[in-house]
């Protein structure tokens, strides 16, 4: 009965206002800084497209965060939790393409493509939608190759935060809480053979978790420095 009423799309629709509420009520107390800007300046200014990937623990802040004059699509599962994430982020600005299940990997691989073939931005977030956390799929590596675009790594943090219970802990910033924004390099990957992908894919995980690490040290190392 419960799980016939959470995959209504009415009730979903519904929910995806309440998120989206929460998620702006939270955001908006939040003070927030860019790091790195001089790297999103040069990638969002090129206007050509590029593959957005950042860590799932991350996701919450995304859409807010985002700037609306540069669109941005994800890739998004077609079950009732992506299609309530979806409806979400709609309300925010994002646009979505299908297909991150397993079983339809490719159509959203397609999908995404096309997006950045029209020199737009495909979102992805590598380790979902169930795992391993801050673990990369192949996926991106062989969709930014495919396509002839980099790869660029985001991240946020706060100083002060809940993490809601589930495979990847999900970073939920407290009200009030300090937050910084950081862009990591954008990275070009290389089509070739699967040694090749796998070393692109090994290289853009280390960047990404290396861009968690120093997220989460920023406050510490701010305050040690005042």
């Amino acid at each position: 009965m419960f799980k016939r009423f959470i995959r209504n799309k009415f009730v979903i629709w519904c929910l995806s206002w309440v998120v989206a509420g929460i998620i702006a009520s939270i955001m908006i107390t939040t003070r927030w800084k860019t790091v790195n800007r001089q790297h999103a300046d040069q990638i969002l200014n090129n206007h050509n497209g590029f593959v957005l990937i950042l860590w799932h623990e991350r996701i919450f802040a995304v859409p807010w965060l985002w700037p609306r004059r540069h669109p941005m699509y994800v890739l998004q599962s077609p079950h009732a939790d992506g299609q309530l994430m979806s409806y979400t982020v709609n309300r925010m600005g994002i646009r979505t393409v299908w297909g991150s299940s397993n079983r339809n990997a490719i159509s959203g691989l397609r999908g995404m493509k096309r997006v950045l073939d029209r020199g737009q931005i495909a979102t992805i977030t590598p380790d979902g939608p169930r795992g391993p956390a801050r673990k990369l799929a192949v996926g991106p590596v062989a969709l930014a190759a495919m396509a002839g675009k980099p790869v660029v790594p985001i991240c946020w943090a706060v100083d002060r935060y809940w993490r809601a219970p589930g495979w990847d802990g999900t970073i939920i910033p407290k009200p009030f809480a300090r937050g910084r924004f950081i862009w990591g390099e954008p990275i070009d990957v290389p089509k070739g053979d699967r040694d090749t992908m796998e070393a692109s894919r090994l290289k853009i995980e280390v960047a990404m978790n290396d861009l968690a690490d120093k997220a989460d040290r920023l406050f510490a190392e701010e305050d040690a420095q005042r």
